[in-house]
């Protein structure tokens, strides 16, 4: 089984979330690895991956639905740019 991507251009930055078939994501802004996890079972507060990017030091969350299927919803500085708030509840 591949790997899940979502790739979202944001502004000049490209971002990318990756979810293996091993449960695992990684978090790359501009193919530098921001951030990464075995454990995505997000609560509705709490972000499965996070970091900061860009000259402006621009917060990234990301909230992943651990399911076959999974949902990504991605805010920056607390603005929804991918997904949406109903998206981040696990």
């Amino acid at each position: 089984m591949p790997a899940n991507e979502l790739n979202i251009t944001y502004g000049n930055h490209q971002i990318c979330v990756v979810r293996t078939p091993w449960e695992t994501a990684r978090l790359y802004v501009d193919d530098e690895l921001l951030d990464t996890t075995n454990d995505l079972y997000a609560s509705e507060d709490e972000a499965t991956l996070a970091g900061v990017f860009g000259e402006k030091n621009a917060y990234l969350e990301v909230f992943i639905k651990p399911l076959k299927t999974a949902e990504v919803a991605i805010r920056i500085n607390g603005e929804w740019i991918s997904g949406g708030q109903a998206s981040a509840v696990a």
